[in-house]
């Protein structure tokens, strides 16, 4: 079963939170919704569903498993609810993801969050110590998310956390910002004349060169005749942080070969939400409208050479940047 097949449970009939609940709480829920009886899930079939969510086990695929053990399926006639799709949880960490992971299992949470954010298990000193301190709740699971995250930006991944938790207002104490959270901003964003906020990807610098932003992927910068020279492909990608909601402003200023084409793309939640796109043919200059709400977390920018015969793979970049006007109201 996929996440977009969600729509075809009786979800009017299982708590709204029924993805948080314990194990045991969580199979019983889904048994009653399928109206299982005790010969088409018998004791020791629960207790083995119960320890597959315990030991990490995807609950989708438990859901699976109650569903195909329904005799009647498909058969039931109800009233279905919308479902919002889910991102995957990866190393950029939506933090509720993994808090509510195997509530009831300090260790499957540990395991689970280790290996989407750091691609690997804990080591057992990690394990020992992270679980000793839930234990003795000298720590929260959120702290632990964050820690992990660390854990995998020192082991020289691309790593950010963020909450879908309103922010906070700032505290007197002035905190230095944590360069883990998504919602701290690279050192490209600036103010312009008019106070409005700006995100430089790429820039050039007269006589100087190129000016790039930080949290940037981009191609080598291989300098032609005032230009680089590309390759088809993902040209520049970033910076999957998450901006401040409202009505944000793409602005392009490109010159390249007049039957070459670039393709735009701005995405959230690490590429499952696409909030604008289109290819642009030719040299270009203007701005592109995108709005950016509160449910938009890591939010890229990426530009892709595409492949066309006969042109020259070469592009100048003379401005690539996001621009955030100070009047943006967004509908939430």
């Amino acid at each position: 079963m996929t996440i977009a097949e969600l729509h075809k449970i009786p979800l009017q009939s299982v708590p709204k939170d029924v993805f948080s609940l314990p194990g045991e709480a969580f199979v019983d829920a889904w048994a009653s919704a399928f109206n299982l009886s005790p010969a088409e899930l018998s004791d020791e079939e629960r207790q083995n569903l119960v320890k597959a969510i315990r030991n990490g086990t995807n609950r989708l695929k438990v859901v699976d498993a109650l569903r195909a053990a329904s005799s009647e399926g498909e058969k039931q006639s109800v009233d279905y609810e919308a479902q919002v799709l889910r991102r995957t949880p990866d190393q950029f960490a939506i933090i509720e993801n993994f808090t509510r992971f195997a509530p009831d299992n300090d260790v499957a949470f540990l395991r689970y969050t280790f290996d989407k954010i750091c691609g690997r298990d804990p080591t057992d000193k990690e394990r020992l110590t992270m679980e000793f301190d839930l234990r003795r709740n000298v720590t929260t699971r959120e702290d632990i998310v964050k820690r992990v995250v660390s854990i995998a930006r020192r082991d020289g991944q691309i790593s950010l956390w963020d909450t879908m938790e309103q922010p906070a207002t700032q505290d007197p104490g002035n905190k230095p910002p944590d360069p883990s959270s998504a919602r701290t901003l690279p050192a490209g964003l600036s103010y312009d004349m008019d106070g409005n906020q700006t995100l430089i990807f790429v820039r050039e610098v007269a006589g100087e060169g190129w000016m790039i932003g930080p949290d940037l992927l981009h191609q080598p910068v291989n300098v032609v005749d005032g230009g680089w020279s590309v390759s088809p492909g993902w040209l520049i990608t970033g910076p999957k942080r998450s901006l401040e909601a409202g009505t944000w402003m793409v602005r392009l200023d490109l010159v390249q070969d007049p039957a070459a084409r670039i393709a735009v793309q701005v995405s959230a939640n690490s590429g499952l939400d696409t909030l604008q796109e289109l290819i642009i043919a030719g040299s270009f200059i203007g701005n592109l409208c995108v709005d950016i709400r509160n449910e938009h977390r890591f939010v890229e920018l990426r530009l892709k050479i595409l492949e066309t015969p006969d042109t020259k793979p070469w592009i100048k970049l003379r401005d690539v940047s996001m621009i955030r006007s100070k009047q943006s109201v967004v509908n939430t």
